[in-house]
């Protein structure tokens, strides 16, 4: 059997990354072109805002352990589904709340439960307050449900929210930046949750597109 050399087999990878790459440019191009909802378009305000779509990329960060994933969120008044990937594409974890019930996908097994946060933490590890990111990612607050701080612009760059036990198993800060005009809103594209429990983490949110 001829043997391959090794300088064939190192370019024919190179070649292999290169069309993976393009593929996933490729993708992100797509994805630009999308048109904004209905409902992102008449949305004179955040709260108005309750049917749209974002993704980006997420950075889970520990005190020995950085992970990272794409996500993909789909939210329709209360009911959301997400989705985690791998930057190739790979589900790692999908996380669905509609009118019947919670169902978290992990590892191709699915599990149900009342406390999406604590199910997502005992299945990851990672600390997602999924019902209040719903609301927390857009920087829908209020100064009843926390303590604000805004910056020059009025724009909300920290939000301490008060949260029951029962609501969030621990305490969080939220910092927000990168402010961009999206159809009638400004919105935030870089969201920062500092998780301030047991186990400490830090969960850094980059979002590319809101739709």
């Amino acid at each position: 059997m001829p043997v391959v050399p090794h300088h064939f087999c190192r370019l024919f990878n190179f070649a292999l990354l290169s069309l993976v790459f393009l593929l996933l440019n490729g993708c992100t191009l797509l994805q630009s072109s999308v048109k904004p909802s209905a409902n992102l378009i008449k949305a004179n305000n955040v709260k108005a805002l309750t049917q749209w779509q974002a993704n980006g990329k997420i950075a889970i960060i520990s005190e020995n352990k950085r992970q990272s994933a794409n996500f993909n969120w789909l939210q329709h008044n209360e009911d959301y589904k997400t989705y985690f990937n791998t930057f190739l594409g790979i589900n790692v974890l999908t996380v669905k709340r509609d009118s019947e019930g919670l169902m978290i996908t992990v590892g191709g097994s699915t599990y149900q439960g009342d406390n999406p946060e604590q199910l997502v933490f005992d299945l990851t590890g990672w600390w997602l307050p999924m019902d209040q990111l719903s609301h927390w990612l857009k920087a829908d607050v209020s100064g009843e449900e926390g303590s604000i701080t805004r910056n020059a612009q009025g724009q909300i760059n920290q939000f301490i929210p008060h949260c029951s036990q029962t609501l969030c198993s621990t305490d969080y800060v939220i910092n927000y930046g990168a402010y961009r005009q999206v159809e009638q809103l400004l919105l935030p594209h870089s969201v920062t949750l500092q998780a301030n429990g047991l186990t400490r983490q830090t969960l850094k949110i980059k979002i590319q597109q809101w739709r």
